[in-house]
């Protein structure tokens, strides 16, 4: 490989999140909050170094590099063609959902989800006076599955003014396949209900899988779509956040655009995180992508071999992209509460408690980064071991 992921800084001691809580032990792995453990791509240093060296942050605009590098990546990596005022961006993916359920829905609307479902999705909802409809996944074959057939008897029942897809779904990881997007767009064009894309997750996809971008589904999807997407969680560059938004039908988009200048979102930009983003967007980190992509799969197929060949009561799902790995542990005679502390406890693991993180459709589950060294990824496996051997 050209870039070294066996490496990377110590973030024990960087302030992050998974690795630094201060009431973990000093050997705990940080298994948890999904971020990536690896330097990034070289391309995102050289593009932020000569901002640095100026030292001087005023108000900046966006560059044509930037739309061009946009515009172009949609369409050499998705056949996808947008235009440039489609397009304008806000701090935060989640902020972005937040922002345009107020726009789309009124309080006391009903907005559809897929569970389990990330819960600041759900505080995204609750924030904006709205009602939560639930449209549990089924497990069909050790597969996760859309329930079409509950999907459409809820919005002909409640009626919701929003569908909120998260795709790849988080925590599942399923990529959401061309023919099923275009059969959940059909129903919710046919019932007159908005689409709210979260497509945070879909930069690292495996083997056959291939992500589709709402807005390349079909032109009915971009007369009821507002899509959002970010490079944080591929290139990992959480703490530059820039959501990009393109909204393709034009008084879906005049809504947005008046709420952007009500935020001043469009006039203060980051610096640092415009760079990055032309940088990537260019191109200039695709091979570094490549290779990420190929040692990620690695790990998951190192997880689930170890799982099985060991014994262990695991059950766990393949994670079609995204980092992440969605483990059933109902059969493991650990209970189906609070399992974040059985792994604490027994493992100095930090993971995500399904129920306490997804809702009650992850009752009985974790969900596990494995965007780690493939040590640490161990040594980790040998934990959990030791601790079912217990």
């Amino acid at each position: 490989m050209k870039y070294n992921f066996d490496t990377t800084p110590d973030h024990r001691h960087n302030a992050s999140y998974r690795w630094g809580m201060s009431d973990m032990p000093e050997d705990v792995i940080g298994m948890g909050t999904a971020d990536l453990d690896f330097y990034c791509a070289p391309c995102i240093r050289e593009a932020l170094v000569p901002i640095a060296e100026d030292n001087c942050y005023n108000y900046r605009q966006h560059t044509d590099e930037y739309y061009d590098s946009v515009t172009s990546w949609y369409r050499k990596k998705y056949g996808l063609e947008i235009e440039r005022a489609w397009l304008t961006n806000v701090p935060s993916t989640i902020g972005a959902v937040r922002m345009a359920l107020g726009i789309l829905a009124k309080p006391g609307d009903n907005v559809i989800v897929q569970t389990p479902v990330f819960h600041p999705i759900v505080s995204a909802v609750e924030g904006a006076d709205l009602n939560l409809i639930e449209n549990p996944m089924k497990i069909v074959d050790g597969h996760y599955e859309i329930d079409f057939e509950d999907f459409e008897e809820k919005i002909r029942e409640f009626r919701p003014a929003l569908y909120l897809m998260v795709n790849p779904h988080n925590p599942t990881c399923r990529v959401f396949t061309k023919d099923e997007l275009t059969r959940l767009v059909d129903i919710c064009y046919e019932y007159g209900v908005k689409i709210v894309s979260d497509e945070v997750h879909c930069l690292i996809v495996y083997g056959d899988n291939v992500h589709t971008p709402i807005l390349a589904v079909s032109d009915k999807a971009k007369e009821i779509s507002i899509q959002i997407v970010s490079l944080s969680k591929g290139y990992n560059i959480m703490s530059m956040p820039h959501a990009i938004i393109t909204v393709a039908d034009d008084e879906m988009r005049a809504a947005w655009n008046r709420q952007i200048q009500a935020f001043s979102f469009g006039y203060a930009v980051n610096s640092f995180a415009i760079a990055a983003v032309t940088s990537i967007m260019k191109g200039e980190a695709d091979e570094w992508m490549e290779e990420l992509t190929a040692y990620l799969e690695n790990n998951v197929n190192e997880f689930i071999s170890f799982i099985e060949e060991n014994d262990i009561p695991l059950t766990a799902f393949r994670p079609e992209g995204s980092f992440l790995i969605w483990v059933d542990c109902r059969n493991a005679g650990i209970g189906e509460e609070h399992l974040d502390r059985f792994f604490m406890d027994k493992a100095h693991i930090h993971l995500d408690d399904g129920e306490e993180n997804f809702g009650s459709e992850g009752r009985g589950f974790v969900r596990i980064n494995l965007a780690v060294t493939n040590s640490v990824l161990k040594e980790a496996l040998e934990r959990i071991k030791a601790a079912f051997s217990k």
